[in-house]
């Protein structure tokens, strides 16, 4: 299977911090320009997509505990240029 394929892109800060509290892991960061960062994470984007759908219909429960330390670590690589 291609290595693309198991990876989700995206821009969005909170979404990918809920799809790395279900689970994914970060991969890397890029920055872009205006200060725009895109998050790499190793889950399909079927599968993000899923997390997503969930979350936007109320459907998604994840300890808060897990989406709290998902930010934290987003936040921590965004600030240390890591």
């Amino acid at each position: 299977m291609n290595m693309k394929n198991l990876q989700y892109k995206s821009n969005d800060f909170y979404l990918c911090a809920i799809c790395i509290a279900s689970g994914a892991s970060l991969i890397s960061l890029e920055r872009g320009q205006n200060k725009f960062v895109t998050f790499t994470l190793n889950i399909s984007p079927e599968k993000a997509e899923g997390i997503i759908t969930r979350h936007w219909n109320r459907e998604l429960k994840v300890p808060t505990r897990d989406l709290v330390e998902a930010i934290n670590e987003l936040k921590t690589r965004l600030y240390s240029g890591v």
